[in-house]
């Protein structure tokens, strides 16, 4: 069982100054003071590439020490993903093993010809480009098929077999099949059937939250992250403000700040104070006027100007708002709804917050669809649906963040939905009102209920609000 030694895609070795450098997609690495069997020998990685062994008694046979500094080269081209090991069948590739970390090592393993192995349930196989590839949240590593019997072999996997039965089941050779399955319990993708570490701590981790913890957060990924303005130069950037929607208008009661400034309570109460409150005053639901002052509060825009920024494609203009609460690279995605079940002053059904002019705008009556946003609430919270006052709806306009950031786009979602979140607990607690925030809801229901398109804005957040039994809500009117 052998192995193919082969650049990546977009990779080029070249000599440089009297320095070898292998350019790519990933990176650069420069290598001195190589003998000229060396060059040669990686001159041959081009795809499809050429076996490792041979390679290595190639090197091997210079002498001087040339075989150890040959493993420490490969080494440090392996671990930058420049290059990778191709498992084949009479030179043709199958499938071929890339870093996408430097923690990366590349040890051999040789599965055993007596023994069944199963695929990790972390593995997944998805489609990048052109190519078929091999992921998952616990490896270093991404394996990229080169033959549609690997894919085979992978679905083979599902169910615990030995190489000469994943061979039958694909197609491939026993060597071929072997030489795969060595690829994959390498880069932890697949083990010996029954034996998968499955500490107590692992066995907590869902498939997708363990996908997404991993995609979100550096060290096991290899793909572009942060602030890249991918989408520059493609189309404009997503506004800072959405349109705002046909319906009625309903304007709401904006308090004095610097009044709110001298007679709210001081913060340190405030924030000692806050609680979940699950039970409202159904003989005296929350007025209009208290649902002005809390998305105030929370949600108004206090600015907005445009911004020339520099890109790897050039200037772009974007406009930007700011708001009582902060976000990353102030871009402000998420729009709140209000489903209105019982509210003084205000029809029951379902408005969008103008945070500009600071209006609610009807976007359809009382019927199913608001009842079934409420109904969620309420089995989601363990409240009767018929005690429910107001629910807010946190929507997220995911494009504005992804425009500009990659691989971080819904993180950062989720963590200004955390800070939208304590921002209303403060401010129901300061007003005297009842806030609480709600686990979970129905992204689908919600486009169906707002008719917006679910990529372009979907819910991601709901908070309850209404008054509070027993206690008289703070009024900034008088």
């Amino acid at each position: 069982m052998g192995f193919l030694l082969t650049l990546c895609n977009g990779a080029s070795p070249a000599e440089e100054n009297g320095l070898f450098v292998v350019n790519g997609p990933k990176g650069r690495v420069t290598l001195r003071d190589l003998e000229p069997e060396v060059i040669a020998a990686l001159h041959r990685l081009a795809p499809p590439g050429a076996d490792e062994d041979a390679l290595a008694d190639a090197v091997g046979a210079i002498g001087n020490g040339a075989l150890p500094r040959w493993f420490y080269y490969l080494d440090r081209l392996t671990r930058r993903g420049l290059i990778g090991r191709s498992a084949h069948e009479s030179g043709t590739r199958l499938a071929t093993l890339f870093a996408v970390s430097p923690a990366f090592a590349w040890k051999p393993v040789r599965p055993a010809p007596d023994r069944q192995y199963a695929l990790s349930r972390f593995a997944y196989l998805r489609r990048e480009g052109n190519e078929g590839v091999v992921e998952s949240p616990q490896s270093h590593a991404r394996l990229v098929l080169q033959e549609s019997r690997a894919a085979r072999l992978i679905g083979a996997l599902a169910a615990p077999a030995t190489p000469a039965e994943l061979a039958e089941r694909s197609g491939l050779t026993t060597e071929g099949a072997t030489g795969l399955l060595a690829l994959l319990l390498r880069a932890e993708m697949a083990s010996e059937a029954g034996t998968e570490p499955e500490d107590p701590d692992l066995r907590t981790w869902a498939f997708h939250d363990l996908l997404f913890h991993t995609r979100s957060r550096k060290g096991r990924s290899d793909a572009p992250y942060g602030g890249t303005y991918r989408f520059a130069g493609q189309f404009p950037p997503p506004p800072a403000v959405k349109p705002v929607p046909v319906g009625d208008r309903v304007p709401l009661f904006k308090p004095d700040i610097r009044a709110l400034e001298r007679t709210d309570p001081p913060l340190a109460w405030v924030q000692e104070h806050r609680r979940s409150v699950r039970e409202f005053d159904t003989t005296q639901p929350i007025t209009v006027a208290q649902v002005g002052e809390f998305l105030f509060r929370v949600n108004r825009v206090k600015e907005q100007r445009e911004t020339e920024l520099q890109t790897v494609r050039g200037p772009v203009v974007m406009d930007f708002v700011s708001r009582p609460y902060p976000t990353g690279g102030s871009l402000y995605e998420l729009e709140i709804y209000a489903a209105v079940r019982t509210c003084d002053g205000l029809t029951p059904g379902l408005y969008a917050h103008d945070p500009v002019a600071h209006r609610l705008v009807r976007v359809r009556g009382r019927g199913p669809a608001v009842d079934e946003l409420l109904g969620d609430a309420a089995e989601s919270t363990a409240i009767p649906a018929g005690e429910l006052q107001v629910l807010f709806v946190l929507a997220a306009r995911v494009p504005r963040v992804a425009w500009k950031y990659e691989s971080i786009a819904y993180a950062l979602v989720l963590k200004h939905v955390g800070v939208v979140y304590q921002t209303m607990y403060l401010a129901a607690t300061a007003m005297g009102l009842a806030g609480c925030a709600v686990g979970g809801g129905d992204a689908d229901l919600f486009a169906r209920a707002a008719g917006v398109p679910y990529a372009a804005e979907t819910s991601v957040g709901e908070f309850l609000l209404g008054s509070k039994r027993g206690e008289p809500a703070r009024d900034a009117r008088e």
